[in-house]
């Protein structure tokens, strides 16, 4: 099935029932996210397909890069991907999801969107952790919490093979929300070579937050 809103299309198998839930929560959610980011509309309306066969989804991954069982949901294609409840039970990392994480999921996607939109301008290499340091405090934040962040700064820059990063990224973000402007955060998002000069900076005084 193909359900139409303002922002997004899901789509998904008619056997789940839960997705009128899912939508009544993502069109509030949806709109106070843009709202952060200070954009009035979406390009394009962008496609949130709910994979309900796990091998599918895999398939689905693998065409990126290698899946791994902690995916769950992705946007490597420009649309929004994710794994249905009854899919994610059959993986390890996700075999508890709750129907709330899976609608925070689709927000930590949609956060992703937002941030691409909002470039003014794009560097490479992205500074990964800044990109899910924003997803994880405005999309998913029910499932992350405020750690020590031990890691050196080099190690953030290869974000990916990090031990908890998520939870890393979690607490810079969470800091940066506490202690910068809502101005500042949104000039680091449109001009990230701005947050890449001041991101020594920015980690040393995380990494003293996060010991409080």
């Amino acid at each position: 099935m193909l359900v139409e809103k303002k922002y997004f299309k899901i789509e998904y198998n008619s056997s789940i029932t839960y997705i009128p839930e899912v939508i009544d929560y993502l069109e509030i959610k949806m709109q106070d996210i843009m709202n952060f980011f200070e954009i009035k509309t979406i390009k394009k309306p962008r496609k949130i397909i709910i994979y309900d066969n796990l091998e599918e989804y895999k398939k689905h991954i693998e065409k990126f890069t290698t899946y791994r069982d902690y995916m769950c949901a992705d946007t490597n294609d420009g649309n929004i991907n994710l794994l249905s409840l009854e899919a994610a039970h059959k993986t390890k990392t996700h075999a508890n999801m709750t129907l709330n994480e899976l609608k925070t999921t689709i927000c930590h996607e949609f956060v992703h969107i937002c941030h691409q939109e909002s470039e003014v301008e794009h560097i490479e290499p992205e500074i990964i952790w800044f990109w899910e340091a924003l997803a994880t405090n405005l999309g998913n934040p029910n499932m992350f919490h405020k750690i020590e962040i031990t890691a050196a700064d080099q190690e953030l820059d290869n974000f990916s093979s990090l031990k908890n990063n998520y939870l890393i990224a979690f607490t810079i973000e969470k800091y940066l929300l506490e202690n910068y402007s809502h101005v500042k955060i949104i000039e680091y998002i449109r001009f990230p070579q701005k947050l890449k000069d001041d991101s020594k900076k920015i980690i040393s005084e995380a990494k003293k937050y996060s010991k409080k």
